[in-house]
């Protein structure tokens, strides 16, 4: 037992030296790959704060000198720099990562060019296996150089609508009202609605009954849309659109009315807007139309009316059943 204890000792021991020895031997090869390693981490941490500032210096340029006098252009040079940087920090940050790995592989020994070679196989490989995902990148190209939408956009996605929290060239992801993230791969979007491109109207939709006085209640929304207008906030542009009658629906008499305001504005006018229209139709007496069913009968035989009478008399004149509960107190 003692002579297996000695052994052992002795093998580690050995194993020790030789561990030391390699440490010593490739000493200047470990600091150099920590040295990479540190400048790895710093670059990385750097590049979102550079990016950062040097996208909000040329937005800041831009909306003093190009987009000057013109707010909603302004809006959107902000938006779309916020996209851009966001795809720019991401690129950057992959590149750093591909080129930090080939600089250790090197200062390990490992000889990089079968390395180079086997990925661009690879490559070949895996674009025939993975082309949807090839598909997204390309989507996800178009989207930024068409301009279809920017990161803070509202928009619908088929049956999805909500924010752009964050876009990669792979990956659109939206907030929605409720507050829930949905992530759509670029390769799945076909048909975009945005919401807040280059400017917005507040949509006026209003249903008076028949037997309302239609011409009131046109004069009460064009002086409230006048008003809304001449307030003097340079989001809501001026002439707001009367269409006149546009359906006689059966529950009453439709019309609109459209203000034209900054993009992403239209709700918060349309808010107040319809909140100060309730109020002042209920302060003239108009009501608005709600879903009903009216019943006309019209007819002059007196046979008929004497029918229609006797009808009558017999359902007011009959008793209800009556129930267990009657039954058991009788």
């Amino acid at each position: 037992m003692d002579t297996i204890t000695g052994y052992h000792k002795q093998f580690l021991e050995y194993r020790g030296e030789m561990f030391l020895e390699l440490l010593l031997k490739n000493m200047a090869t470990i600091l150099f790959i920590l040295f990479i390693l540190l400048i790895w981490y710093l670059i990385d941490k750097a590049i979102p704060y550079l990016m950062m500032h040097i996208f909000q210096a040329a937005g800041e340029r831009a909306r003093n000198t190009v987009y000057k006098d013109d707010e909603i252009r302004r809006a959107w040079l902000m938006y779309r720099m916020s996209t851009l940087r966001q795809l720019t920090t991401q690129m950057l940050r992959v590149l750093l990562a591909t080129v930090m790995c080939f600089v250790i592989l090197n200062a390990i020994g490992i000889n990089i060019k079968p390395i180079l070679a086997g990925i661009g196989i690879a490559g070949l490989g895996i674009s025939l296996a993975a082309q949807n995902l090839i598909r997204d990148f390309i989507n996800g190209v178009l989207i930024i150089v068409e301009d279809q939408y920017n990161v803070n956009d509202w928009i619908q996605i088929g049956n999805y609508q909500g924010t752009v929290e964050h876009f990669t060239l792979r990956l659109t992801r939206l907030r929605s009202l409720e507050g829930n993230l949905i992530i759509i791969p670029n390769s799945t979007i076909q048909d975009v609605i945005n919401y807040t491109k280059d400017w917005s109207y507040t949509a006026i939709y209003v249903t008076i009954p028949y037997e309302g006085d239609y011409a009131a209640a046109k004069k009460i929304l064009m002086e409230l849309a006048d008003e809304t207008v001449k307030q003097g906030d340079p989001k809501i542009f001026p002439n707001p659109v009367f269409n006149g009658i546009t359906e006689y629906a059966q529950n009453g008499i439709k019309f609109r009315c459209f203000i034209k305001t900054a993009p992403g504005y239209q709700w918060r006018v349309g808010y107040k807007f319809r909140e100060e229209l309730h109020k002042r139709y209920t302060e003239a007496g108009i009501k608005f139309a709600y879903p009903a069913v009216s019943n006309y009968l019209e007819s002059s035989d007196p046979a008929v009316l004497a029918e229609i009478a006797k009808s009558r008399e017999l359902r007011s004149a009959q008793k209800p059943p009556e129930t267990g509960n009657q039954r058991q107190g009788n």
